[in-house]
């Protein structure tokens, strides 16, 4: 009976290792009818995660947020953290979707995309977006 609980559990860990990605759908409070599809391929033994975010019928950011003209993405690894600046969203005026392909040097963490002035912002404003912890 030994060696079969043995071999349970090994399929267990098997399968849970081989569950695939993370996958979220993140509504917006700021910008209505706006959803962030986001895909997360945790690299544990790399201790980084690989992101893919689609932001759909997203509104341009100076129509979410007064004076801003770009969406930054951000992650710290807890609420004891300083954010980091992951990115931005390649945004199309056209389709009203943003796209951002990337890594995160965490396996897991907090994630958030905010309307900025500048891409280049050092901090996130108070304009969130989107937030997501991964996990």
């Amino acid at each position: 009976m030994n060696r079969l609980q043995t071999i349970l559990a090994g399929a267990v860990l098997f399968l849970a290792a081989c569950g695939g990605p993370l996958k979220y759908t993140v509504p917006s409070p700021k910008a209505l009818g706006a959803d962030a599809k986001i895909v997360a391929d945790v690299k544990a033994d790399q201790h980084q995660t690989l992101l893919e975010i689609k932001a759909l019928n997203l509104a341009p950011a100076d129509r979410v947020a007064a004076g801003t003209q770009h969406y930054v993405i951000w992650q710290r690894k807890d609420a004891n953290s300083q954010w980091t600046r992951v990115g931005t969203l390649v945004y199309d005026d056209k389709d009203r979707e943003g796209k951002f392909e990337g890594s995160v040097p965490e396996t897991a963490f907090d994630l958030s995309i905010t309307a900025e002035k500048d891409a280049g912002a050092a901090a996130p404003s108070a304009e969130v977006v989107f937030s997501q912890h991964v996990n």
